[in-house]
């Protein structure tokens, strides 16, 4: 589990070559890079994941 203070941008990812597979990519404030994937609804987690993140504060990219 990552703190929601620690995380310092959410990217969502979609393969162009093979569009099913969908990834989140999240950095931390001390650069560590997570990828995370097999959401079950992948679109509400991207939604909540980044409305959170950006509730605090915290800068995001991918623009949803």
């Amino acid at each position: 589990m990552i703190p929601l203070g620690k995380i310092a941008t959410v990217e969502p990812v979609t393969m162009k070559e093979s569009p099913p597979e969908k990834y989140v990519h999240v950095v931390t404030v001390d650069s560590h890079d997570f990828w995370f994937m097999g959401f079950v609804s992948y679109d509400k987690a991207v939604h909540y994941l980044v409305e959170a993140v950006s509730q605090r504060g915290v800068a995001t990219a991918g623009g949803k």
